[in-house]
This record gives structure tokens, C-alpha cells and sequence, in this order.
């Protein structure tokens, strides 16, 4: 009979976890867990940014394109100074245009596509062509510093490219 209850003492020793190894199992996973989300959303805002920047080399190739199809306009000065302002144009597509029509064409329809596919996003075009020109593409990236121009915001990033025809 006095085995028995040595038994039954053992037994009630050994058995189960304590609340303490419980609570210390739920720390490590929770911050385990914290750790994931944030490498998560970290992974995800360089996806955005990286899409953001894929799209700037598009429409900087996109204008630089555009240039290269209107040399005579190039050559007259026509590209030398694109604003961030869309202006009002001719469709060039449904009827002929010269080379001033198409400028101004071309310049309002790459800053309405800039706008369409980057936040914010906006785009010149300086210098001459002897000298060469820089295409400058600016949207806006929050929880990234920038500044890219004085007189913008610090969310604004910017690609800038030298280009020649």
C-alpha cells in the first residue's frame, strides 16, 4: 500500500506544464509573430516602391520615344521646357498634325499618363539640344524622405535622366 502512494506522488510531480513555461511559450511566439508582420510590411512598401520607380523608367522612355518620333520639333525647340502642366491639345491620333501640334500633344498626353500611374505624379523635360535634356519623373512616396527639388514636398521622390536624341 505505501508504493502506491509513492507512485501517485511521482506522478503528480512530473506531470504538465507550469504556468510560467506557458507564458513565456506565448512571449516568444507573439514577438516571433510581431517580427514577421514587420518584415512583411517592410517587404511590401519596397514592392510598392520598386513598381513606383519601374513605372518612372517607363514614362521616361515613354517621352524620350516620343522626342525621338518628332525630331523636327526637337530640332525647332519645341521640347526644350516641358512644365508639370497638361495643356490642351489636338488629338493627333484621329487627324494630322505638324510638329508643334505634335509636341504640345505628346506633352499633355505623357503628364496625364504620369498622372494616372504614379501617386501624384508629374513630369518635365529641360534643356536644348545641343546640350542635351533631362527628364525629370516626380511622384509621391509616403513614409519615404525625399526632397528631390527644392519647392516640393519631402515625400516627393524624383527620376531623373539625361537624354539625347
Amino acid at each position: 500500500m505505501l508504493g502506491r502512494y509513492r507512485f501517485c506522488a511521482q506522478m503528480t510531480k512530473s506531470g504538465g506544464f507550469s504556468m510560467l513555461e506557458v507564458l513565456i511559450t506565448v512571449l516568444v511566439l507573439s514577438l516571433g509573430l510581431l517580427g514577421m508582420a514587420g518584415l512583411i510590411t517592410t517587404g511590401m512598401k519596397s514592392n510598392t516602391t520598386a513598381h513606383f520607380r519601374s513605372v518612372a523608367i517607363h514614362q521616361t522612355h515613354d517621352i524620350a520615344d516620343r522626342m525621338r518620333a518628332n525630331l523636327a520639333g526637337v530640332r525647332s525647340g519645341l521640347y526644350n521646357d516641358l512644365t508639370i502642366d497638361v495643356p490642351s491639345s489636338n488629338d493627333c491620333m484621329a487627324a494630322a498634325c505638324d510638329a508643334a501640334q505634335m509636341a504640345v500633344y505628346d506633352h499633355a498626353q505623357w503628364n496625364v499618363a504620369n498622372a494616372n500611374l504614379l501617386p501624384n505624379g508629374r513630369g518635365t523635360v529641360s534643356g536644348d539640344l545641343v546640350n542635351g535634356y533631362v527628364i525629370t519623373i516626380m511622384w509621391t512616396e509616403k513614409d519615404r524622405g525625399g526632397g528631390c527639388q527644392a519647392g516640393v514636398s519631402l515625400e516627393t521622390q524624383c527620376f531623373l535622366t539625361r537624354f539625347t536624341p
